[in-house]
């Protein structure tokens, strides 16, 4: 198994455990569900990438970015380790890791 599918099956496990979590803590449908759509996004798209799809590739790039762009502007706000400070550089490592397979 090549790096950028670990690395995108870690990130997409992480999500999905956060999801779990922002329900169990604080009953929040909307972070079960969230999380269990983009996480579950990201598993697909590391199995698409093991299989040698290039949607793989796009389809984590474009989650990530997703879940980025929602994380970031809140950690500006409010630098909170858990999840906004997780998110996003586990988010941005992917996107590097993604980012530089696709291009070799």
């Amino acid at each position: 198994m090549d790096f950028p599918v670990i690395v995108t099956a870690v990130f997409g496990a992480f999500v999905v455990f956060g999801g779990v979590m922002g329900y169990v803590k604080a009953a929040s449908k909307a972070s079960l569900i969230a999380g269990s759509i983009t996480g579950g996004l990201l598993l697909l798209a590391a199995f698409l990438i093991s299989r040698g799809m290039t949607a793989g590739a796009i389809l984590g790039i474009v989650v990530s970015l997703v879940l980025i762009s929602q994380f970031g502007p809140s950690l500006r706000k409010k630098f909170k380790l858990m999840p906004n400070l997780l998110m996003v550089v586990l988010g941005s490592i992917t996107v590097g890791t993604l980012l530089f397979s696709f291009f070799n």
